[in-house]
Parts: structure tokens; C-alpha cells; sequence
């Protein structure tokens, strides 16, 4: 169904040159399959790579009394300066250790708006790398939604099994939409130096008549000197993202590229079906723009 890339240059079509990556001051580094990624895909572009070390979670409610809030908030502020000073200096290690530049950043009181800054920053880098969040956990999903939907730009989300930054083999999940454009565009660099692309339709769940066709992907590509093959499929009970999870097994798929999905404007956001499912639980990276 797919066949090798022709393309001849690795990262030869506009490379990521500045890439953001958010970790957690609360957990271990080197475990951290985000940082990991982002440090691939500098490597492989030379790109500059920059650091957000996210504030840990504030621990009791504020007390009611003005002498305890104030204990509370000066014990509060000491544990954020250590946690996320000392994860800043480990995480610093690491990427200096893979020889590249690094400019790193964390907040500084307990009151600064946990997304805010990692935002603004994500304006201004080529990509943003995350960690997907598991369900339970809302303050990493909030994070990923702040980002993917305010920023105007792609985000990379790392599954916590890992996967690799430099992909093989690709699927775009196509549905024509100016989402998946927009994810094609931004994924360029990943789509041309990959072996093979292939862009997946799935049929079943909504009116694709008004969509740009796959082929006009495929021509598009072309002109990029990627290759990309098409494969229409049939959603089954109407299960698009089950749909594609199969293939993306039986088709060795590394890497998914796709625009997200929101049903409403509201910043109360409720994701597309597809979308939501896939940020549950993401079978390979996920390459997402909105």
C-alpha cells in the first residue's frame, strides 16, 4: 500500500529550527519521553531547543487566616523555586549533554497562570513537544488543549511508550478539512524525510463531499518531492479513530499527522470524537494543528 519516499534530503523542506519542550517539575527527567524526542529531532535538524519547566501543582487550599496564607504561600513559593530549579538543571544537563544549545525558563510564583507563558513561548518556536497526558490527569490535558488551540501552532505529543521523533513510515489522517492542511503544512519537514507517507481517509462519519480530495493532497506533496500514497477506509459503527488505530498496526504506522478537531469556540472546549480519542490514548506520536 505504501512505498518508499523518494525525497533525498533529510529534512531538507523548511527544518524545525527552534523547538519548545514543557516538562513537569515533579517528575524524573530521564523518563520523560518528550524531552527525549525534542532532543532527537534537534539533533537531526541542528535546531536551538527550549525549555519550559512547568510549576508542580499547589498542595492544600489557601488557608482562610492572613498569618497562615502567609506561611503557606512563603512555603508554597520555596518548594516551586526547588522543584522546578532543580529539574531546569537536570533537564539542562542532558540537552547540553547531547551537545546542543539550550535556553531554559520556569515560572516563579505559585500564582503564575500554569499555561500563560508556555503559550506565548510556543508562538515563537517551529514546534511545541509535550508529553500526551493520560485522562486522569486534567492540568497536563489542559496544558496540551492551551497550546494546540491558542498558540497557531503544531504540537508533537509523545505517548508514554515512547516512539520515535524521526518517523519512517507516516499516516495523515486526511479528511480535507483546513485542520489537516494546516497539519501538513506545519508536519513538512517530518513528511520529507520519511521513507513512506501515506494519507488515510476514513469514510462513514461525516460528509467529505466539500473536502479537498486526497489526490489533491497527493499532488501537493508531489510538488514538495514527497511521495504520498492514498488508502480509503470504512469506519466500522461509525469508530473512525478505532479505524485507525488498526491500520496504524497493521501498517507499521510511526507517526500520525492530523488537525484537531473542536466542537465549540467556547474555551471550554469540547474535542472532536476523533480527536479526543487519540489524545486518550495515542497509539504513535501524534503530529496535531488546529
Amino acid at each position: 500500500m505504501t512505498v518508499p519516499n523518494t525525497s533525498s534530503s533529510v529534512m531538507s523542506c523548511n527544518p524545525f529550527r527552534c523547538l519548545l519542550v514543557g516538562i513537569p517539575s515533579d517528575a524524573e527527567v530521564q523518563q520523560i519521553q518528550a524531552l527525549t524526542q525534542a532532543i532527537e529531532l534537534a539533533r537531526a535538524g541542528k535546531a536551538t531547543l527550549s525549555l519550559y519547566v512547568f510549576a508542580p501543582q499547589l498542595r492544600a487550599p489557601l488557608p482562610m487566616s492572613a498569618a497562615s496564607a502567609s506561611i503557606w504561600l512563603a512555603e508554597e513559593a520555596e518548594r516551586l523555586e526547588k522543584l522546578t530549579s532543580a529539574a531546569t538543571l537536570r533537564a539542562t544537563e542532558i540537552v547540553s549533554k547531547a551537545g546542543l544549545d539550550v535556553i531554559a525558563e520556569h515560572p516563579h510564583s505559585p500564582f503564575e497562570p500554569r499555561a500563560a507563558r508556555f503559550v506565548q513561548l510556543a508562538r515563537v518556536h517551529d514546534l511545541t513537544i509535550l508529553d500526551a497526558a493520560d485522562i486522569s490527569n486534567t492540568a497536563q490535558r489542559g496544558m496540551i488543549e492551551d497550546v494546540l488551540f491558542d498558540s497557531g501552532r503544531a504540537v508533537l505529543l509523545i505517548p508514554r511508550h515512547g516512539g520515535t521523533a524521526r518517523p519512517r513510515r507516516i499516516a495523515i489522517a486526511w479528511d480535507g478539512s483546513a485542520r489537516s492542511a494546516r497539519a501538513v503544512k506545519e508536519a513538512l519537514p517530518l513528511l520529507a524525510s520519511a521513507e513512506a507517507v501515506v494519507a488515510v481517509t476514513v469514510e462513514g462519519e461525516k460528509d467529505l463531499s466539500r473536502m479537498a480530495p486526497g489526490a489533491d493532497l497527493a499532488t501537493y506533496l508531489a510538488r514538495h518531492e514527497i511521495d504520498c500514497k492514498l488508502a480509503t477506509l470504512a469506519a466500522q459503527s461509525r469508530d473512525v479513530a478505532e479505524r485507525l488505530r488498526l491500520f496504524i498496526a497493521e501498517e507499521d504506522i510511526e507517526m500520525i499527522v492530523m488537525g484537531a478537531f473542536v466542537h465549540s469556540r467556547f474555551r471550554e472546549t469540547i474535542l472532536g470524537g476523533v480527536t479526543q480519542s487519540l489524545l486518550d490514548q495515542p497509539p504513535v506520536p501524534l503530529f496535531m494543528a488546529h
